[in-house]
């Protein structure tokens, strides 16, 4: 089973909506996901089936956006710039630790 990911959908899309886009194409497709945020994740039964949606539906015009047809990739092999520190993040010493301070 390969997975796609769907992005920039309308935010009202339904599974049904979204499934004949696939069967209106020949793409077999298993279960699907909508999401809040306009997009889905679509399993497809094998990796030729997923090769061939990406290439005919990625761009196109659906239901008024050009859509993003790509493979899902897992949150913790998708590449993520580091994290910067904001401000100092050194602690307090002394007394203001337990909230005691000495005026």
């Amino acid at each position: 089973m390969s997975k796609l990911y769907v992005g920039n959908l309308p935010s009202d899309i339904n599974e049904a909506t979204l499934r004949q886009l696939f069967v209106d194409n020949n793409l077999p497709c298993g279960t699907i996901l909508i999401k809040r945020g306009g997009y889905a994740f679509v399993d497809c039964p094998d990796q030729s089936i997923a090769d061939r949606a990406i290439d005919m539906l990625y761009g196109i015009h659906f239901l008024g956006a050009r859509i993003q047809v790509e493979p899902s990739v897992a949150c913790a092999t998708r590449k993520r710039s580091p994290v910067q520190p904001v401000g100092d993040q050194r602690r307090p010493i002394g007394k203001e630790l337990n909230g005691n301070r000495s005026d």
